[in-house]
């Protein structure tokens, strides 16, 4: 163990009070609740505690929008208060992902992630977090930090979901203000969860059979999977294992003992030494003795091996020393090169990740599929983070995919003399700098990566090469994939099921294409399927996903059964409905067009449909009055809204929906009452709302290929991406000035 690099004078070295946050009410008049500092600017709290500091519902699932609270660290002054804006909301649920009762005893969910202007100042330290186990003693604190607040309990039952907390009889109880907080094990000097609440005696007299002082809170895995499931899991220092394997332990050693040699060569001078192991104490936030005194090599390469960033860090400092010296070089190679077989070590230092991290969330909070873009096409033999694998990132999610790609050190591409290979982190940051538009930005990014290449001995042909090849990359044409328009419209004399069709097709530069000139004749559904194949099919080789349909339709044929005209020719063995074959999603900008705000409602809710909670429109809602006051008030920014119910409660809640701007908008046209919704549970409405029309299609092919499904999902898609039919067409019709709707 080192003896020379201190931990922080602060109460954080005893227990967690060195990360404990307040989090204040609105008015700064109360203390909402509790908090964990995390690291960088995130802090972790409760969903249901932002909720007690906006003065809303404690349990009320809806997310707040983009709020920003003020938060005090009781390690600092108290009046020292800091903003947080909301950055991550995993809203309370029940175990069936329904809303939560008032009164409920428990729940899932219900934690949010807060995010700093900046980082806070020392005391303020992270903790160290390791896996809840059932008979831990624990420890929690009131949000205020006090020192007398603390309450204690045992961990009587842990299922793997929530932990049931059991204290004495004597001392401080958790209360209101607890929630948030960490569970701080004294033995383990780790947090191993967060409260969430406490279980309370009924009213009336105590009796011996009342449940007394128990509590309840979240283990530190089932923290981490909520997280992860909206993108916002912390780095992985945070991840700490209970036990170690003797194998492991051993190897850890042996790692250590090798890192001693080429430390000697790179720090044999006491005075270099404690000159490189001060600036490494202070970018670690450990405190170093002042008296001159240097740590020996053991201490240096006990804390290389096992600190965080600690070994890029110090080679941060020692690589512009070594650059034209080709045996300190050598060596420092081989020390990086140890760091390799620890987990610790990771590839960035405490600096460069900062920096780039920053960077990213800039980047991504503005073009949000620009990392997923540059990370498919640089490294497209590598099975991808999840994250990675979608259209959109969230900026909360960079720190977890940083640390993911930091894992993959070497490209694969061939190097000169035996160089370092580029890692696939920096090939990935070259992609990202090329597709970027600022210059500014690109340079940055660009003279980080050189920075680190230099850093790690990376040859300099080897980064320019990857360069250019991001530079070529950037420079493409490839379109985003098949995109086809499509406008139905009837006159009073057209046939009974005849619509008039006009069709466009997006080119690769998002320039509309007419497809169908002959608009004026009317079609039979079948015909109108035939079309859009055609046009599809002609248009293949944009992209190898599945196109997607937008269909604008007149407003009294919303419940029109599009997806099932079958565009299948006669020599055609396997039925082809359109539903099957492609992203058929509807539109109706006639409607929206009725307010004057439409436009502008649109764009807001498809711009935070990521972040905002489906709606359930019933015949709880309260009708069409019902559903304008929520969409006006609790649920403006509301972009995904589940319709149940009969046609007629349908034919209500529709254009209510349309005209006020929600650009998702599910029901089933074929349900007639409005206990038929839990049909399209298998859609799951609420999932990752990019992915709704290909989950839509997938039901659709189960749906026509088993009679016992009766549901037919409809879908309004509203892409504020993709330009109006009826906004492209050049000329009225020339005959038949009556239309329908």
């Amino acid at each position: 163990m080192t003896t020379w690099f201190k931990s922080p004078d602060s109460p954080s070295s005893a227990d967690a009070r060195g990360a404990l946050v307040r989090v204040l009410s609105t008015d700064r008049g109360r203390t909402a609740g509790a908090g964990v500092y995390l690291a960088g600017r995130r802090l972790l709290t409760c969903a249901h505690v932002i909720n007690a500091a906006l003065g809303l519902r404690s349990l009320s699932p809806h997310h707040p929008g983009k709020v920003t609270l003020d938060v005090s660290f009781p390690v600092l002054s108290a009046s020292d208060l800091h903003p947080a804006r909301l950055v991550a909301w995993v809203p309370p649920r029940s175990p069936q992902y329904g809303a939560v009762p008032d009164g409920s005893l428990e729940w899932d969910g219900d934690l949010a992630v807060l995010e700093l202007n900046e980082e806070p100042p020392p005391p303020v330290s992270p903790v160290r977090w390791l896996e809840m186990e059932r008979g831990q003693q624990v420890r929690a604190w009131y949000g205020g930090g006090q020192p007398f607040s603390y309450a204690d309990a045992r961990v009587g039952a842990y299922d793997g979901r929530i932990c049931y907390l059991d204290g004495q009889l004597s001392g401080a109880a958790v209360d209101e203000g607890y929630s948030g907080g960490p569970l701080w094990s004294v033995t383990d000097q780790a947090a191993v969860g967060l409260v969430m609440g406490r279980i309370t005696a009924p009213e009336g007299a105590l009796s011996a059979q009342h449940t007394v002082r128990r509590s309840w809170g979240l283990g530190w895995q089932s923290v981490l999977r909520e997280l992860a499931r909206v993108g916002a899991a912390p780095e992985g220092h945070m991840n700490g294992s209970r036990e170690r394997s003797v194998d492991t332990l051993a190897e850890a050693e042996s790692v250590r003992d090798m890192m001693v040699g080429p430390l000697h060569g790179l720090l044999g001078d006491p005075r270099a030494r404690a000159d490189h192991a001060t600036v490494l104490a202070a970018q670690l936030g450990l405190r170093a003795p002042a008296d001159g005194s240097a740590p020996t090599v053991e201490e240096l390469a006990h804390l290389l091996s096992g600190a965080e960033r600690a070994l890029p860090t110090l080679a941060e400092s020692l690589a512009p020393k070594v650059t034209d010296d080709a045996r300190g070089r050598a060596e420092l190679d081989r020390l990086l090169a140890l760091g390799r077989l620890t987990e610790a070590a990771r590839l960035l230092s405490v600096a460069e990740h900062r920096a780039l991290v920053g960077k990213l969330e800039h980047l991504t909070e503005h073009d949000p599929g620009l990392l997923c873009r540059a990370a498919t096409a640089a490294l497209p033999y590598v099975d991808l983070p999840r994250s990675l694998q979608a259209a959109r990132l969230m900026p909360s999610a960079v720190p977890a995919v940083v640390r993911e790609l930091e894992s993959w050190y070497g490209d694969g591409s061939p190097v000169p003399d035996e160089t370092p290979r580029l890692p696939a982190l920096l090939r990935v940051v070259e992609y990202v700098a090329a597709e970027t538009s600022g210059e500014l930005a690109r340079q940055a990014l660009r003279e980080w990566s050189s920075r680190v290449a230099t850093r790690l001995g990376i040859h300099s042909s080897a980064l320019q090469e990857r360069r250019g090849d991001a530079d070529r990359w950037s420079r493409r044409t490839a379109p985003p994939g098949v995109r086809v328009l499509v406008e139905l419209d009837r006159y009073s004399k057209d046939p009974l099921d005849h619509y008039r069709c006009s069709v466009w097709r997006l080119r690769p530069d998002g320039t509309p294409a007419r497809a169908a000139t002959d608009s004026e004749r009317p079609r039979t559904g079948r015909e109108i399927a035939r079309l859009i194949r055609e046009v599809a099919g002609g248009a293949e080789g944009a992209g190898g996903g599945v196109a997607l349909v937008a269909v604008s339709v007149p407003p009294d044929n919303l419940e029109l059964a599009l997806d099932e005209w079958d565009g299948a020719g006669t020599d055609e063995y396997i039925p082809a409905p359109l539903g099957e074959d492609f992203h058929l999603v509807l539109r109706c900008p006639k409607i929206r067009r009725r307010s004057r705000t439409g436009h502008t409602d649109l764009e807001r809710r498809w711009n935070s449909r990521h972040q905002s909670d489906i709606l359930l429109a019933d015949h709880r809602i309260g009708g069409r009055a019902g559903l304008i006051g929520l969409l006006k008030t609790t649920h403006r920014d509301t972009a995904r809204v589940l319709v149940q119910g009969s046609t007629e409660h349908r034919g209500e809640l529709l254009p209510v929906c349309l005209v006020m701007g929600v650009p998702v908008v599910l029901w089933d046209r074929a349900a007639p009452g409005p206990d038929d919704g839990a049909l399209l549970d298998a859609l799951a409405p609420r999932g990752p709302v990019d992915e709704l029309p290909e989950r839509v299609r997938h039901f659709r092919v189960h749906a026509y290929a088993n009679r016992a499904v009766s549901a037919r999902p409809a879908l309004v898609w509203e892409d504020i991406g993709l330009p109006l039919p009826d906004e492209l067409q050049l000329a009225d019709p020339s005959e038949g000035t009556e239309r329908t709707g």
